[in-house]
């Protein structure tokens, strides 16, 4: 942090404030004392200019400025005086980390100590009256999860900006806001961390040990939570590979709630001297790990499972080959099944997976490295025209991994030796609950545990769970504000600290079963504030909405037709080898709601207005009538819907290859300039409100982006292709008679 600031010099500027300048004399930034001494003077004359002119400052501006200006006692009414409309945060107040500093500012200026030692008493005093749920969730809400130095560049761009003799009041600010955000948690951070442990140790007994399975002799670091003097308990273990300090929250959270807690990382990772694999041993791994829980003199014989993305995967695949005795639940959240959604989706590999490698397999813990490195990487080999496979030579750093990835592009026995597999789902006879957000990314990946399961074992106790959520946010808290939509009421649940674990409760201490799950499949209604409760996926609906793609163009797009019309093409032109273009670059549903899309990006069609309200339910289906030029191609199908307001809302998506669409286990390529049928299902579930006015817009893309593989057509490996493989620009010439088909709920046929 320090260093960063050196780089940093400072000249003297002035802040003008509606016509006022403030006096601001720039220092070296690695005079921190006076760099203090400065901002303090900039935020008392903002402060003070703000008053003489009667401007108003916001209240979640006012506290942070008024502690820079060194009014603590002001700043903390400000903040408390705030919190009466604003909702409890992990359980914890609104702003805490803001009012601790300014206390501890206050005794630091009345007792003449040093800050760390004032923050420190302070900071000490609030964790012993935590309560142990308080304790379990204080360290997300005091810390920034390796934000510090975002902070910091944001401070240094703001304060490069205000190089000139004024700058506009708006930006004077955003440099208080960024500076504040850099002194507290810089100031905070370390000594919080160091505080946190020290309360846990303090209630609970904490041991790290390392293990050696019985399987095969691997090394399995574990980490045991459990209140001291505790009687025999059930355990619930949490199984990752993301190792890091941080993560023993995991632990502290099941034992906060009459649980001991169990973290245990993969192999090669913290205490372990193995070699580091991602996915391909935790089907013996997790295993061992259970059958030593229920061999130690503090576990009662009873183990459940819970954890998110490759958390939820190690839960399915520690059954595969049986299921535990001591296992009795396990509720995997978002989970990653490999070979289906992750490293590939639907056959496509990713880029984001790369750089996922080198995240959890370059140390014994996590790589954090910064992330331009990565968008410079994949924008250099989208430009560049190198074959898929070169990506690590790009990076100039051989990548083994990703090598042996890309050389399984169907979904064979590489892939299906990782995960249950077909009837292996049969003898998993425990209750289950799955969570999952109908914008995670690992959706699919929950989705193929939860039918594959269902399939095969069909009288089984799975119950499932979705909400308006995130890969991160179906997995902890979701935020009230999802990428730009503010999810409804009955949608802002606790899932970690309370959802799950009264689930726990309900198997493994026999209370009721959590009130939301009123049937197998439970999931939230956007846009009408309700759950809605069905017997399975297929319930979900009552009647399908079928749409045919028109060839008559109109305002610069297609119309998306009830009615079959005769049969017509339209065709779409996508140029491989030119760089100038992207195709399909904004299929990520990120914001939620816009304002506008791209009409020349792929074919886009849009629907009459609907003459009524109505409810989709459930993952769009179709297929599509096409002929292409070449022998295989990749291809998108995005869902909106577009609003009598003019909104784009992201519904859904799918992105998939020609040659896998009849199984993902077998490739068959496509003759050329031959009609053949290419059907897609495996889109993201949703279920939304459509108001009366509103219209749906489908629109058709080839796939030629930074972010995922690029298919030329040839037949070859995808990942052997270049751009001198591109030749001429793919030509998919699609018939009108292809279809859309959206599930929807019809209340009156309940």
């Amino acid at each position: 942090m320090k260093n960063l600031l050196i780089l940093l010099i400072l000249l003297p500027i002035s802040i003008t404030l509606k016509g006022q300048s403030l006096k601001f004399e720039k220092i070296a930034l690695s005079d921190t004392v006076s760099l203090t001494r400065e901002m303090q003077s900039l935020a008392k004359d903002y402060l003070q200019q703000s008053q003489i002119k009667g401007l108003n400052i916001e209240p979640n501006d006012l506290y942070m400025i008024e502690i820079l200006a060194g009014k603590y006692a002001h700043a903390i009414k400000t903040i408390q005086s705030t919190r009466e409309s604003v909702s409890v945060q992990k359980n914890h107040p609104d702003k805490i980390p803001y009012e601790l500093f300014a206390k501890a500012k206050i005794e630091q200026s009345e007792m003449q100590i040093p800050f760390e030692t004032a923050f420190r008493k302070i900071l000490s005093n609030y964790l012993k009256n935590c309560s142990d749920q308080q304790l379990s969730s204080v360290n997300i809400v005091l810390t920034t999860n390796d934000q510090v130095a975002q902070f910091t560049n944001q401070f240094k761009e703001n304060y490069n900006k205000a190089s000139e003799v004024s700058i506009t009041r708006e930006n004077a600010l955003t440099m208080l806001r960024s500076y504040f955000l850099y002194q507290v948690f810089h100031s905070t951070e370390p000594i919080v961390f160091g505080e946190i442990k020290r309360e846990q140790k303090r209630r609970y007994h904490i041991e790290q040990k390392l293990i050696v399975s019985p399987i095969d002799s691997a090394e399995i670091s574990v980490t045991v939570v459990r209140k001291r003097e505790a009687k025999p308990l059930p355990a619930i273990l949490t199984f990752t590979i993301y190792a890091d300090q941080s993560n023993i929250n995991q632990a502290i959270i099941p034992a906060s709630k009459g649980y001991v807690g169990v973290l245990a990382t993969s192999r090669g990772k913290g205490l372990s001297n193995d070699s580091i694999e991602p996915y391909k041993y935790e089907h013996n791994d997790v295993y061992a790990v259970i059958d030593w829980i229920s061999k130690q003199p503090w576990n009662n014989g009873k183990v459940g499972m819970f954890g998110g993305s490759y958390n939820g995967f190690a839960q399915w695949a520690s059954m595969k080959d049986s299921v535990h005795p001591a296992l009795k639940t396990i509720v995997p959240c978002v989970s990653a099944a490999p070979g289906i959604d992750v490293p590939m989706e639907n056959n496509v590999f990713h880029n984001f997976s790369y750089k996922w490698i080198s995240y959890v397999t370059e140390n014994k813990y996590l790589y954090n490295t910064d992330y331009q490195r990565w968008e410079k990487l994949q924008n250099k080999w989208f430009n560049s025209g190198a074959p898929y496979n070169k990506m690590d030579s790009i990076d100039g750093t051989p990548n083994h991994l990703f090598h042996e990835w890309i050389s399984h592009p169907s979904y064979d026995s590489y892939w299906q030796g990782m995960i249950p597999y077909k009837n292996e789902f049969a003898h998993i006879d425990i209750p289950i609950l799955t969570i999952t957000g109908y914008y995670d990314d690992g959706q699919r990946g929950a989705m193929y545990y939860y039918t594959q399961h269902l399939k095969y074992k069909p009288d089984t106790e799975h119950y499932l769970l979705m909400g308006p959520y995130d890969h991160w946010g179906a997995q902890t808290t979701p935020s009230a504000n999802l990428r730009g939509y503010q999810i409804d009421e009955v949608a802002q649940i606790d899932i970690q600290n309370q959802l799950i674990f009264d689930w726990f409760d309900y198997i493994l201490k026999g209370k009721k079963k959590p009130t939301i799950l009123k049937d197998k499949v439970n999931f939230e209604v956007m846009g009408a504030n309700k759950w809605m409760h069905k017997p399975s996926i297929s319930a979900m609906s009552n009647e399908s909405d079928t749409f045919y793609l028109g060839n008559q163009k109109s305002n610069g797009h297609y119309t998306l037709l009830n009615k079959k019309p005769k049969k017509e093409y339209l065709n779409l032109e996508v140029d491989l080898a030119d760089r100038t273009k992207m195709n399909n670059s904004d299929f990520y549903p990120w914001p939620i709601i816009k304002d506008n899309i791209r009409l020349n990006d792929g074919l886009v069609f849009i629907s009459k207005p609907f003459q009524k309200g109505k409810i989709i339910n459930g993952s769009f289906s179709g297929y599509l009538k096409i002929t292409a030029n070449k022998k295989d191609f990749d291809y998108s199908v995005n869902l909106y819907e577009l609003t009598s307001k003019g909104k784009y809302f992201h519904l859904s998506y799918y992105i998939g290859r020609a040659s896998f669409a009849k199984s993902r286990k077998v490739r068959e390529l496509l003759t050329p300039n031959k009609e053949t049928t290419i059907t897609f299902d495996n889109t993201r579930i949703v279920s939304k409100k459509i108001s009366k006015g509103s219209r749906l817009v489908v629109i058709v893309n080839g796939n030629k982006n930074p972010f995922a593989q690029i298919n030329y057509g040839t037949g070859k490996d995808v990942s052997t292709e270049s751009m001198k493989d591109a030749n001429a620009p793919l030509l998919l010439k699609i018939s009108s008679e292809s279809r859309i088909n959206i599930p929807m709920w019809n209340n009156k046929k309940n």
